[in-house]
């Protein structure tokens, strides 16, 4: 009798399993230890790698006076790192780790995505991530569009974390407790400049995102905004020479003389014949009353002007020799 019962048992499970509309799956968030465990240290291993290649190359710009370009580096470490302990950190709670997720994430230096993204805005980490939370929780839709809005920036990294949901809450702290280490060192090391104006939308690696605020801003006439918008631009590529005009420009606007300063320091350093950057050189040395510098720049920036710079340079000839 008891055989029989324990047939048909078997038989009613088959049954579940073809009806139209049922499958019998696992628990998403199980536990498989062992190969994912040590794919997990794998994995962590070489994003900690390419977080200190990123510190690495920040320090060296950062030593020849290319602040900018440092700060973008350290911000693509810091989201780096950041938005894996997150990850990590929700993946633990979706297990039943925590009464909320605040308690699990603790006292770590960044507690959510928007944090994340507004300290390295170059970033697709944030959106790889944050991707792979909603996967996790079956929220198909969300994952899709996030990983294709990674997908567009360009320093788009191939990262495969998927293991994470196979691993055991004890697992995942010994992961944690590794990665958050790093992240602490990074954050010692770097206090963003950056800064995330509005809800995210993973459009915030491109530079004409950040513009097109900055003008936004001006035309409503908050001028501190828009030179922070205009900074954020700078943020995301600094080896855009019109990107260094753009936030000297909107810093003078602002009445920021000290940042416009640094700004066309760095600009004029790198990219010394630039005529965009050499006409808001000319435009600062003429707002500090050296006329005679503004010329010498307003007039090194004539012989690669287009003609649209060219009318605005000529402009501030004449006004150089008026005054």
């Amino acid at each position: 009798m008891r055989n029989r019962i324990l047939s048909f048992l078997m038989i009613f499970a088959v049954v579940l399993c073809i009806l139209p509309g049922c499958t019998l799956i696992p628990n998403p968030f199980g536990s498989e230890s062992g190969s994912a465990l040590q794919s997990g240290n794998e994995a962590c291993d070489r994003l900690i790698a390419d977080t200190e290649k990123f510190i690495s190359d920040a320090e060296l710009q950062y030593d020849v006076g290319n602040t900018f370009a440092a700060d973008y580096l350290y911000g693509l470490a810091q989201a780096e790192i950041s938005s894996l302990r997150l990850c990590i950190d929700t993946v633990m709670w979706l297990k039943g780790e925590g009464a909320n997720l605040a308690e699990v994430i603790g006292n770590a230096p960044y507690k959510t995505w928007d944090d994340i993204l507004g300290a390295g805005l170059g970033s697709d980490a944030p959106a790889y991530f944050e991707s792979l939370i909603h996967t996790f929780r079956g929220e198909t839709e969300k994952a899709a569009d996030l990983t294709g809005k990674a997908e567009k920036n360009p320093v788009r990294k191939d990262r495969d974390f998927y293991f994470l949901r196979r691993l055991s809450v004890e697992e995942l702290k010994k992961l944690k407790q590794t990665v958050a280490d790093e992240e602490e060192r990074v954050a010692e090391l770097y206090s963003p400049r950056s800064k995330l104006l509005s809800a995210r939308t993973y459009a915030e690696f491109s530079p004409h995102y950040h513009l097109a605020m900055a003008q936004e801003k001006e035309a409503s006439g908050d001028l501190p905004l828009a030179s922070q918008s205009a900074l954020n631009a700078l943020l995301t590529d600094p080896a855009s020479p019109p990107l260094y005009a753009a936030a000297a420009a909107y810093a003078l606007q602002s009445g920021n003389a000290e940042l416009a300063y640094e700004v066309l320091n760095e600009g004029l350093r790198q990219f010394p014949e630039d005529a965009s950057v050499l006409y808001i050189a000319a435009m600062y040395s003429y707002s500090a009353g050296d006329k005679q510098t503004a010329s010498e720049y307003a007039e090194a920036a004539k012989k690669d002007a287009d003609e649209a710079l060219r009318a605005k340079i000529d402009a501030l000839l004449e006004r150089i020799g008026g005054d």
